[in-house]
């Protein structure tokens, strides 16, 4: 099978330098210029039929401010060809400039970009006819060609650059507000009147019932990774979910509580109306933070949690507790770690000396002499009601 030839494609002429053209060629690239100067307005007139008939986006201007834009158009490129040189920095900057002025306009870039196409091949269709007139070389009017050609190309790929930093400059400014909007339902700083005036702006109904979401993140990359985990659970598209950091931690806006939250530690607070939700949002960071404590992870609710709250009271009742109580133990040596352990299983299986005896590997009959010991130092009967949570609190908040 034959093997195709690639297509050859023609060299690109390059402008060439003016000094280096003869006379009578310098003299037609004056007088295409002279001509081109006059045509000022036929250019312009040209550009508004072509952008009429053939490119709607530009609806949104007026008929005389695309007819400057041809003449200011017009006047750069009859500059190059004037002086023989191609687009420099400069000019790539203008059209820049231009391309924010025209989005601020409300005028989409790709729009601009297809306009600035036909206005470049209306350009070149009309220095063909004076090149006619004039004499201007051949070889010279292939060469302004490319070079007007490949500088088109260039300048679409400014808009693509200045819509892409614009969407991105949009993008940052709706996270933004979306992020101020949450923190100030979530923490209570924003009235009931603002919060059902601006709920309808980010998706959500003022009337009806949301969860408040509590988490810590390691990192920046923890917390976008928890976003994402917490988007897809709730099934709202990630960027779309109102979040916010509020101190140490952070809070989100979800329809419900998430089932599952695979390797982070989520908390959620009572499904409440908006202007309620800091309240379910207290209430979730309360569950964070002992969950946290405890090392517990997924998805947790303060119902869920128990006494474990009150673990985290730091009054100097709590310490007077603990040193009443667990001084002799901590004095007993190096038997007091077993016997702790031991009460806090003792505890934590229902008083089921067989199954604490089961997970700490030991004798029964060791279960039993221990917590008799623990008693014992501690001077806290564990068949009392009153002492056994006295017990279980003072040890679960040694422990954290």
């Amino acid at each position: 099978m034959d093997q195709e030839t690639p297509t050859a494609w023609p060299a690109r002429r390059r402008m060439p330098d003016l000094a280096t053209l003869d006379d009578p060629t310098r003299s037609a690239v004056v007088a295409a210029v002279a001509r081109l100067r006059t045509l000022h307005d036929v250019f312009a007139e040209r550009v508004l039929a072509l952008v009429r008939r053939h490119v709607p986006g530009y609806a949104t201007l007026p008929d005389e401010e695309i007819r400057a834009t041809a003449r200011r158009f017009m006047d750069i490129l009859v500059s190059e060809l004037s002086s023989m040189r191609v687009p420099d920095a400069a000019l790539r900057e203008m059209l820049g400039e231009f391309a924010v002025e025209r989005a601020n306009n409300g005028l989409s870039l790709d729009v601009l970009a297809i306009g600035y196409q036909l206005g470049s091949r209306e350009m070149l269709t009309l220095l063909d006819e004076v090149a006619a007139d004039v004499g201007l070389p051949h070889d010279l009017l292939l060469a302004v060609h490319d070079s007007t050609w490949e500088f088109s190309n260039e300048a679409c790929a400014v808009f693509a650059r200045v819509q892409h930093d614009l969407a991105l400059e949009r993008a940052h400014f709706d996270a933004e507000r979306r992020s101020a909007f949450a923190g100030g339902v979530l923490s209570g700083t924003f009235p009931a009147e603002r919060i059902h005036r601006d709920a309808h702006l980010f998706g959500l109904a003022p009337q009806a019932h949301y969860v408040a979401l509590a988490a810590r993140p390691a990192s920046a990359e923890d917390a976008d990774a928890a976003r994402r985990t917490i988007a897809s659970a709730v099934r709202v598209p990630a960027d779309r979910l109102l979040l916010a950091q509020i101190g140490a931690v952070l809070g989100f806006i979800a329809p419900k509580v998430p089932e599952s939250v695979a390797g982070h530690l989520v908390a959620a607070g009572s499904p409440v109306p908006l202007d309620q939700l800091h309240t379910g949002f207290d209430e979730a960071v309360l569950a964070l933070e002992t969950a946290h404590r405890f090392a517990m992870s997924g998805v947790v609710r303060l119902p869920d949690l128990g006494p474990r709250p009150l673990v985290l009271s730091d009054s100097r009742v709590a310490e007077g507790l603990s040193s009443r109580h667990l001084g002799t133990l901590d004095a007993a040596g190096h038997s007091s770690g077993e016997i702790e352990e031991t009460a806090r299983a003792y505890l934590e299986c229902d008083q089921d000396v067989r199954a604490v005896a089961q997970r700490l590997a030991v004798h029964p009959n060791t279960v039993r002499y221990r917590v008799n010991r623990f008693q014992r130092l501690t001077g806290l009967d564990l068949r009392r009601t009153e002492d056994m949570v006295t017990t279980w609190w003072l040890l679960n908040r040694r422990r954290t």
